[in-house]
């Protein structure tokens, strides 16, 4: 199976808007249009990244489920630099270009676009 940074982009901004009334516990990802053991793929790539926690849900008898719990610091940051279409769109024309959608290259061009945006709009040099 393969990464689907759309996919993934997708599930880290349903995770940040649960807000727990739905199904308490664990943020639900019923309503993203992807195959449910895509959706569940992506969400074991995050909490292995270190952008979410999630629980692994094979121990309670569901195969191959994980249930996301919540952002990490690190996956509120991550969203924050991708969040705006614009950029997002920038970021995977870059990433095509030079061939890699590494979470490394996707985080870099996004912050390089971030950085563009704020010395244009402020023309204030900032280093992210």
């Amino acid at each position: 199976m393969r990464r689907d940074p759309d996919l993934e982009r997708e599930i880290l901004l349903a995770i940040e808007s649960y807000d727990g009334e739905a199904a308490p516990g664990y943020a639900n990802l019923g309503d993203l249009g992807a195959a449910r053991i895509q959706v569940n793929y992506q969400v074991r790539l995050l909490d292995e990244a270190g952008l979410i926690f999630a629980v692994d849900a094979e121990t309670m008898g569901d195969r191959f489920a994980m249930l996301p719990i919540r952002l990490t610091m690190a996956g509120h940051e991550y969203l924050d630099t991708i969040r705006d279409e614009e950029v997002w769109r920038r970021t995977k024309e870059g990433a095509r270009a030079v061939g890699s959608f590494s979470l490394a290259t996707l985080g870099a061009l996004a912050r390089g676009l971030v950085r563009e945006k704020i010395r244009k709009h402020t023309g204030v040099e900032v280093d992210l």
